[in-house]
């Protein structure tokens, strides 16, 4: 585990997937997993999905697929939702000692509302490493 100092608070995070119960890393997973194929960000809409539209352009069903995506990303823009905050909060253990048990969607957006994180914080996001036993 891996202890930083986020404003006032004693944040605690796990950083080998081993400490982590099925349901944190599924939560992790999946939010990463969002993050990778939508993005989170307006400049993901320039670097992914204007250059994906344009190689599927000739096939109808990818270039459905990929204007789903890019609409479900303006949502999440618009609706303040960024898969890899996500992430990045599903990563917490504690917070000044209190075990976070509750990973769901509304308790992590919780938790991003009362820690002062910031953007520096988040993109150091991919520190949790896969198990070194065989």
């Amino acid at each position: 585990m891996r202890e930083e100092k986020i404003g006032k608070h004693k944040v605690v995070f796990h950083d080998d997937i081993e400490q982590m119960s099925i349901n944190q890393f599924n939560k992790v997973n999946k939010y990463w997993m969002l993050s990778d194929s939508l993005g989170s960000d307006f400049a993901d809409i320039d670097k992914m999905h204007l250059s994906r539209l344009t190689l599927v352009a000739g096939d109808k069903d990818k270039t459905v697929k990929e204007i789903n995506n890019l609409r479900i990303l303006v949502n999440n823009i618009i609706n303040e939702v960024s898969p890899e905050q996500l992430a990045f909060v599903a990563l917490i253990h504690s917070v000044d000692g209190k075990v976070v048990e509750d990973y769901s969607e509304d308790n992590l957006k919780r938790l991003m509302r009362e820690l002062p994180l910031r953007v520096a914080d988040v993109k150091k996001k991919r520190y949790v490493r896969k198990s070194t036993q065989s």
